[in-house]
């Protein structure tokens, strides 16, 4: 049989379904279209420089009027306080667009004012920690002489010698952590000073805090206050404060608001304890004393928070008064 009549009948032979088709066409892809290119916003361009070309106008005429005013040291001082200030306000505008949107100029004086906080808080540390309680123990002589003239003398400079290398070999230890391979050095004298401070801390928020509100606690809930009566020749009784007058005689009054005081003290605070007493269940007389420590714990909680909301306000007040006054001359 010839080989081309044998596969003609095998393919006649098979099912409808199982007869193989012609392949589909192929659909053509579609050409991705270009990404149209995002337009550049030149607001915050344009803005920086009309700052600088205001600011250098400034400068320009203040350095004109140095050179033409006949007081050189009132200009330069004037010279001085406009770049000041001019400075000040921008970097104060610059900090403010952040209400606007995050943009370049509020980044740059974010950056200005987080380095120069760093460096003002290290030079502060060096001076005031370092040099008058490392080096000054180390050789106070030299101190003395270059830095520190008034730097006491002490009484045992070998004994204050000996315990300043305590904390200078700290010092060096908690530096071999910039090491890539001396890192674990760092972590004894890390530990030494966190438990340090933990300790000195604990004793302190114990002295300041807890005895503070128990003994503000422990007090009279009945308050009186005492007032002097005197009795003059001829004349009706009078009150007064001095007891050094004759015929005196004091009396005990009761005090209302400071009994009021003590008592809602008091009241306050064994509700707000029974609100966190959580080995019995709050029901009854134990859940209504819970519910009135809720109400003391959410007035003193927005009292605090007023408290920090008026600070806020009033830094931006000074800021603005700072800006309309100093800076733009409204009065």
């Amino acid at each position: 049989m010839n080989p081309h009549q044998k596969s003609h009948e095998q393919t006649s032979s098979l099912p409808p379904s199982a007869t193989p088709s012609a392949p589909p066409s192929a659909t053509p892809a579609a050409t991705p279209s270009a990404p149209t290119p995002a337009r550049p916003n030149h607001r915050f361009l344009w803005i920086s420089l009309s700052v600088l070309g205001a600011s250098l106008t400034v400068l320009g005429t203040a350095m004109a009027a140095q050179q033409q005013g006949t007081d050189v040291a009132l200009a330069t001082v004037a010279l001085s306080k406009s770049i000041g200030t001019w400075c000040a306000a921008l970097l104060t505008i610059g900090i403010l667009t952040f209400l606007y949107r995050d943009n370049p100029f509020y980044k740059v004086c974010e950056s200005i004012l987080i380095g120069v906080s760093a460096a003002y808080w290290m030079v502060n540390g060096f001076w005031s920690t370092l040099v008058p309680n490392l080096f000054g123990k180390l050789m106070p002589g030299v101190v003395r002489d270059v830095a520190i003239p008034s730097l006491p003398v002490s009484a045992t400079p070998g004994f204050d010698m000996a315990l300043a290398f305590v904390p200078l070999l700290l010092g060096l230890m908690l530096l071999w952590r910039l090491s890539p391979k001396g890192g674990w050095i760092s972590v004894w004298p890390l530990a030494f000073i966190i438990g340090t401070t933990a300790g000195i801390r604990l004793v302190a928020s114990i002295e300041a805090d807890l005895l503070a509100q128990a003994s503000a606690t422990i007090r009279p809930l009945v308050v009186f206050k005492e007032t002097v009566l005197v009795g003059g020749i001829g004349a009706g009784s009078t009150t007064t404060s001095d007891p050094s007058v004759a015929m005196a005689a004091s009396v005990q009054a009761l005090d209302f608001w400071g009994t009021v005081g003590a008592v809602t003290g008091v009241v306050g605070v064994l509700s707000v304890l029974t609100y966190f007493f959580f080995s019995l269940e709050h029901k009854g007389a134990v859940g209504k004393s819970a519910r009135l420590g809720v109400w003391f714990l959410m007035i003193t909680f927005g009292s605090a928070f007023g408290l920090t909301v008026m600070g806020r306000i009033t830094l931006l007040a000074q800021r603005l008064e700072f800006l309309f006054k100093d800076w733009m001359g409204i009065s």
